[in-house]
């Protein structure tokens, strides 16, 4: 072949190479953008996986498994609607049945209902752990804790951690778990050992200067909150926070200073208000203090510590005469609440413990803790749905949330069962509750 030749057939194979490169770069760009969608999954970026799959979505509107993953992580951000919407298109676009089964399975323990989900927890993980492990185990330990099956979620949190060493997320659920138990040292460790994978993770570190904070190491909890007021100046529980260790450090003039320019900016905020109320105390102002515990008692009179703040400073001013309701109220509430602690270890132990479970509900409702107590009274109609006393409740609770379409299916759930003569047997229910949105991360204060 002589060189004309040669150069005329190069510059073809050329021109084919380059026609051929163009039109597979949407392909590429798709590949590599859903790629970004995984990595920011697997690493619970959810707003950057949002990102990621709402530019795949522009590229590509017939791609099955970006609208699956939409659904996915509208799951975790706790966007019901959104959810469903992206799951329903997942399933036009002919995406795998399975898989989308298993979402829905994953929403339900999510959320907490267990009943239908708990039952195919050994199928999923035997027929989705090269996949989708990490996220059944996150969704069922989330469900098994939301209903105080701790005994089921710690043994799953176990297997979670053995199979995925690489993932911080089983550390960081335990950690929850031991914080909301009291257990703050064990809090501590979990979430050292999850910000230890993941040291990116600010809900991690932040989480661990809470606990920080409760554990009185406050050294330890000023540098993690520095270092988080660097990334978001913005964070006034983190700001208010940066406060508390100063005033505990002894330095309360610097609490001060901290606590006044987080209040020009978040006047009504209730953390940053009661710290500066501490602050007054601390500093030997009650009046001050009473200035400012008046109105947040009037926002939150179920709040036992608040109560006694407030009792405290009533005290102080010499106004001993008021403060005796509200140490009655504390007395009461502490009384209640040590008795709820005591049950809530019978309730660990008993699953099935539906008595115990109400107690503690009425009691957290009552006092300083509702949607604790709420979730509780959720837990007691997952076991009996037609439980009286439970519906109740719940539908007093969800008429001070404004939520009128749930308060009113507990009130008809409450006098269908009232007229029956008796709660209706466990499993079964004469309506169908309306859909709470998915909970997040966060499982339930045990």
């Amino acid at each position: 072949m002589n060189s004309r030749r040669l150069k005329f057939v190069l510059l073809i194979a050329a021109g084919v190479a380059l026609v051929g490169g163009v039109a597979g770069w949407p392909r590429i760009r798709l590949s590599r953008t859903l790629s970004a969608a995984r990595q920011a999954l697997v690493e619970r970026d959810y707003p950057r996986a949002l990102t990621q799959l709402e530019q795949a979505e522009e590229l590509d509107s017939s791609n099955g498994e970006t609208a699956f993953l939409l659904s996915r992580t509208y799951r975790h951000l706790g966007n019901l609607e959104e959810l469903q919407k992206w799951l329903a298109r997942a399933r036009v676009l002919g995406y795998q049945p399975r898989r989308i089964e298993l979402e829905q399975l994953l929403l339900q323990a999510q959320n907490g209902r267990m009943n239908e989900a708990a039952r195919e927890l050994p199928r999923l993980l035997t027929e989705f752990s090269e996949t989708d492990g990490a996220e059944i185990c996150e969704a069922y330990v989330s469900g098994f804790f939301s209903n105080y099956n701790f005994a089921e979620g710690l043994r799953l949190a176990e297997v979670w951690q053995q199979d995925y060493p690489n993932d911080p997320q089983p550390w960081f659920s335990l950690g929850l778990y031991e914080a909301h138990a009291g257990s703050d040292q064990k809090a501590v460790s979990a979430f050292r050992k999850a910000l230890e994978i993941a040291p990116r993770r600010d809900d991690i570190r932040r989480y661990l200067a809470e606990a920080l904070v409760d554990e009185e190491s406050f050294e330890e909890a000023e540098q993690h909150i520095r270092y988080l007021l660097q990334r978001n100046p913005n964070d006034f529980d983190m700001a208010t926070a940066l406060g508390h260790c100063l005033l505990e450090k002894g330095d309360v003039a610097g609490a001060r200073r901290q606590l006044e320019e987080v209040l020009q900016k978040d006047p009504q905020g209730y953390p940053p208000r009661m710290m500066m109320a501490q602050i007054e105390l601390k500093d030997q102002k009650p009046e001050a203090a009473i200035t400012w515990l008046e109105s947040l008692v009037k926002e939150r009179p179920k709040e036992y510590r608040l109560r006694f703040l407030y009792a405290t400073a009533l005290q102080q001013s010499g106004r001993g005469s008021e403060a005796a309701e509200h140490l009655e109220f504390v007395g009461r509430a502490q009384a209640a609440l040590g008795r709820a602690r005591n049950m809530m270890d019978q309730a660990k132990e008993d699953p099935g413990d539906i008595a115990s479970r109400l107690e503690i509900g009425l009691t957290l409702l009552k006092y300083d803790s509702p949607d604790d107590g709420a979730s509780w009274l959720r837990n007691v109609l997952e076991l009996d749905p037609g439980n009286v006393a439970a519906h109740r409740a719940l539908a007093e609770y969800y008429t001070g949330k404004q939520n009128d379409q749930r308060a009113a299916y507990h009130q008809r759930q409450a006098e269908a069962a009232e007229s029956s003569g008796a709660s209706s047997a466990p499993g079964t229910a004469s309506e169908t509750a309306p859909a709470d949105p998915p909970v997040t991360d966060r499982p339930a204060t045990p």
